[in-house]
């Protein structure tokens, strides 16, 4: 099973004998408002894919409590596509679980240690940006985050998610740290490249 990125937009698709899209951080409700088009935009990606599941890596939702309204927009995209979603920390109310194995790769949300002994680890969680420095300020942009980094006393090879929602903050690693289980890693050796495909180099040289 490959692992391949989508030209243009925070997903991944996992392509084999199915074909499998995966995407994190939707943030549903973030602000009080439900950005409905999130979902219909999802499916669409779904068909464009033709894919026969969609697997959200976690944060379905933005309200950490079960919530009415983004509660009824899952049921809403579970009734459209083939859903799996894999738990974060914002998705209490909802039914997933806590890591998926697909193929070689375990997808999870990283906000938790991992327990799964795989050695090619999906996450979300950390909205993975870097800070492109012009003038006296600079830009954020959201990056793919790729590479190999030793997570409870195993080496894995690491993919992190941008966030599916461009609304949601990001973390501009190569000046702030990371959340969850990369926290206290050091990432400099990880590979950052912008949605387009435009690579820009080792974080530790951004």
């Amino acid at each position: 099973m490959k692992l391949l990125k989508i030209a243009g937009i925070p997903a991944l698709l996992l392509k084999g004998r199915s074909r499998i899209v995966v995407v994190a951080d939707l943030h549903i409700g973030i602000g009080g408002y439900i950005d409905r088009e999130l979902v219909n935009s999802l499916v669409k990606l779904c068909e464009d894919c033709n894919a026969s599941e969609l697997v959200i890596a976690g944060d379905f939702k933005h309200p950490i409590a079960p919530a009415r309204r983004e509660v009824s927009e899952f049921l809403r995209l579970k009734e459209l596509v083939n859903l799996a979603l894999v738990k974060g920390n914002h998705d209490g109310g909802l039914d997933g679980v806590r890591e998926l194995e697909v193929g070689r790769y375990c997808i999870l949300h990283g906000h938790a240690k991992p327990e799964t002994e795989s050695r090619h680890i999906v996450m979300g969680h950390v909205h993975p940006a870097v800070l492109i420095r012009h003038g006296a300020g600079g830009i954020k942009e959201q990056v793919w985050l790729e590479g190999e980094l030793e997570i409870e006393e195993k080496r894995r090879n690491v993919t992190v998610l941008p966030a599916f929602n461009e609304v949601c903050a990001s973390t501009a690693l190569n000046v702030e740290k990371a959340p969850g289980i990369l926290r206290n890693l050091n990432l400099k050796s990880m590979k950052a490249t912008m949605l387009d495909g435009t690579y820009l180099g080792e974080l530790g040289d951004i």
